[in-house]
């Protein structure tokens, strides 16, 4: 069963579902102006969070890969 999740990001909708044993509880992360999701899970989402607010922080780390 999918929750819905408050966010304070406009034009951002959050969902938390279930996906699977191997995933465990995972977010999925959809928005109002691209076609398409990102599904994370846990572990993604926490490091993620982490790249978002260095951003936000402006201390961004460039990737030349």
């Amino acid at each position: 069963m999918a929750t819905d999740l408050k966010t304070q990001a406009q034009g951002v909708k959050l969902t938390r579902f279930f996906g699977g044993l191997d995933r465990g509880v995972c977010v999925q992360v959809d928005s109002d102006k691209f076609r398409g999701h990102v599904q994370l899970t846990r572990e993604q989402a926490r490091r993620l969070a982490k790249d978002l607010e260095a951003f936000a922080d402006g201390k961004e780390v460039e990737f030349f890969g």
